[in-house]
């Protein structure tokens, strides 16, 4: 299984984020490394998106408070989707995704946490 790798820092935004109850936004990238969220719900990502690029950086990833990949977020171009989920102990738990070889379906990566 593919790997994607995720500054601990990051991680610990998106469960703060979940937790506060937004659980849904982009993240932005420098030189293909994740390094902020934006927070917004999905009528507002096209904003996100323009404000990632405003300051310089790409669209990493839409996150969301999911339990499957979500199929039409492509025109956002963000070539991950990591999902949030708390499971019935109240962990929270990190999946991520990426487009298969063919750009059809959405294949599962493994995540390792950079200590940054």
């Amino acid at each position: 299984m593919r790997r994607l790798k995720l500054p601990r820092t990051l991680a610990n935004a998106l469960l703060a984020d979940l937790q506060s109850g937004v659980g849904e936004g982009l993240i932005g990238a420098t030189a293909d490394m994740p390094v902020s969220i934006y927070p917004c719900p999905p009528a507002n990502l096209a904003a996100a998106s323009a404000l990632i690029q405003s300051r310089g950086e790409t669209s990493f990833a839409h996150y969301a408070h999911a339990a499957a990949p979500i199929a039409d977020i492509v025109p956002i171009g963000t070539p991950y989707q990591i999902l949030l989920a708390a499971d019935i102990k109240g962990v929270i738990l990190l999946r991520a995704f990426s487009r298969a070889g063919d750009g059809a379906a959405w294949q599962e990566l493994d995540i390792e946490l950079d200590h940054d």
